[in-house]
């Protein structure tokens, strides 16, 4: 049977569709291979001391439609997209199967170089031999003799936290804040604490909070982390920017700070007045 107008224009759109596709390297075989991964997050210390070994921890989803099975791994690449050997380790088997949907935490060991520099580090997963999805976010590392005792001993990482936005004066609100411990020693109960801090980045101190730290209940060994799951209550209106970090009662505050939060704190509503015309 003959072909309509409609059917032969419909097949030269199709068929031009599919050079370009060519074009681009979208062939069927590459559209059907479902691998896909969303970059979560990443714990890792700014600055290291020459040959020591370090715990990085890198969290991805599988965004795709297949499963991560042996045949995936994880690579270090240097930001310029050259496989990197200066870590120790340069490919890493996920180590379980990760099923669409789900996520996977990574704990790369890796062994900083001994000469010292500023070294770039990001990952990136692999099936087979093929690079897919979001790689991890690209940072400079700092490797020096000059890192100090307590940075050398206890560093941490941010990883996310949950504050509300308002706030009333004088009720509590739930503050979740997660840190993972990116040093070499273990976070004891008693001794490390989360620390609220001012606008300069110091311990804060004032009027205006109940409470300014928190203490940790269980010990955080190197490559744990910790959730602090707390209340705060604000106690005079305003607008604060809220952030913590980590301290150790011998050495003071390490490590990363968390990300800035602004909270705009209201005067309570006279309640009394509710219901009373013209009030």
């Amino acid at each position: 049977m003959e072909d309509t107008p409609d059917m032969k224009a419909f097949n030269r759109i199709l068929g031009l569709f599919t050079i370009i596709a060519a074009l681009h390297g979208y062939t069927t075989a590459q559209t059907q291979t479902g691998d896909n991964a969303r970059f979560i997050n990443q714990s890792i210390p700014d600055r290291m001391n020459p040959g020591e070994t370090y715990n990085l921890i890198l969290t991805f989803e599988n965004t795709g439609t297949t499963s991560w099975d042996s045949d995936y791994s994880i690579r270090v690449n240097s930001v310029d997209q050259k496989i990197n050997s200066v870590w120790s380790v340069s490919e890493m088997e996920l180590g379980r199967v990760i099923e669409p949907g789900n996520t996977s935490t990574i704990e790369l060991k890796v062994t900083a170089p001994s000469a010292e520099g500023v070294y770039p580090f990001k990952a990136e997963l692999l099936h087979g031999s093929n690079v897919f999805g979001e790689s991890s976010k690209p940072v400079e590392i700092s490797v020096s003799k000059q890192v100090g005792f307590n940075d050398a001993l206890n560093s941490s990482a941010f990883v996310e936290q949950t504050v509300p936005s308002e706030m009333e004066a004088g009720r509590p609100y739930k503050v979740l804040v997660s840190m993972t411990n990116t040093g070499k020693t273990t976070w004891k109960s008693g001794s490390y604490r989360l620390i609220m801090l001012d606008a300069s980045g110091n311990p804060l101190t004032g009027s205006e909070w109940t409470s300014y730290s928190v203490s940790i209940d269980e010990d955080i060994t190197p490559g744990g982390t910790k959730v602090f799951n707390f209340d705060v209550t604000p106690l005079v209106a305003g607008t604060y920017p809220l952030q913590w970090r980590m301290a150790s009662g011998d050495n003071g505050l390490f490590g990363d700070a968390s990300k800035t939060s602004v909270v705009t704190v209201k005067n309570p509503v006279d309640k009394k007045n509710y219901g009373k015309e013209g009030k």
